[in-house]
């Protein structure tokens, strides 16, 4: 709806550049602020939040460049790799290198990885909703044509959706179903049972979410089976099976240590 904010002479100021920026700033925020609730030491968890995002960064372009249908357009033009302001990442690229990088540093230091992933959950639900407004303003991840009253149609000529054409507004669905996870995670944290228990729900939770999102996308992304699924599909149920059994087991043994009273 609005790719460029602001444009002063040679810079060029992008929405989708501010508000994915604010959703990383979001989740940060998020965490350090339940850090401290906690009374963890919390330079500690900036200088993870600053390797997590630099990896993600990394790991996002890396799949958009993989798994996004452009792969020989990028081998043919190898400059455009380097190119991170003209766009193309892909969400579960920058996730997996974000948590590996993460995981790597928990370790080094030695911190509670499962209790540092509970303060992080809320906060990548609402950094990720946040970010999903920026494709909204550049017309990246763009759904189908739709009849529906509630349809987008981009005209600016620098969107990256096709112009002219009623979409499924599908960032925004992103948005709103991810502020509903975000509701939930809020909610689950009272009732949790064991640490590390919110950070499994998310993952569950977002895996599911992002597969019915994928249902009305259109942009090139990967699509196998003639159209049946998507590569974020696949990641999504590499994700969720693990998560899921991981949250099961815990809540067995959980269960085991400290059963219900009976009546």
């Amino acid at each position: 709806m609005l790719p460029i904010l602001l444009k002063i002479g040679p810079i060029t100021i992008y929405t989708v550049s501010l508000l994915h920026t604010a959703g990383i700033l979001t989740g940060i925020w998020w965490m350090y602020k339940e850090a401290q609730k906690a009374g963890a030491h919390t330079q500690e968890l900036l200088d993870l939040s600053a390797i997590i995002v630099v990896w993600s960064i990394i790991g996002s372009r890396v799949f958009s460049i993989l798994f996004d249908g452009s792969l020989k357009w990028y081998l043919q033009h190898p400059v455009h790799m380097l190119m991170l302001w003209n766009g193309g990442f892909t969400f579960y690229g920058g996730f997996l290198f974000g948590l590996a990088a993460g995981i790597w540093y928990i370790r080094k230091h030695n911190l509670d990885a499962w209790r540092i992933s509970e303060w992080a959950a809320p906060g990548l639900a609402l950094g990720i909703a946040v970010g999903r407004l920026g494709c909204f303003a550049s017309g990246d991840s763009y759904g189908k044509p739709t009849d529906l009253p509630w349809g987008v149609t981009f005209t600016d000529p620098h969107s990256l959706a096709p112009t002219g054409v009623t979409l499924h507004p599908t960032q925004i669905y992103s948005t709103l179903v991810l502020l509903i996870v975000f509701g939930m995670l809020l909610w689950w944290r009272r009732r949790q049972h064991y640490k590390g228990e919110l950070f499994l729900v998310f993952m569950i939770l977002y895996g599911l979410v992002r597969s019915l999102v994928e249902i009305f996308r259109n942009d090139p992304r990967g699509v196998y089976l003639n159209g049946l699924i998507t590569t974020s599909q696949i990641i999504s149920l590499i994700v969720v099976i693990p998560a899921l059994w991981l949250f099961l087991n815990k809540l067995k043994k959980y269960n085991k240590l400290y059963p219900e009273p009976h009546h």
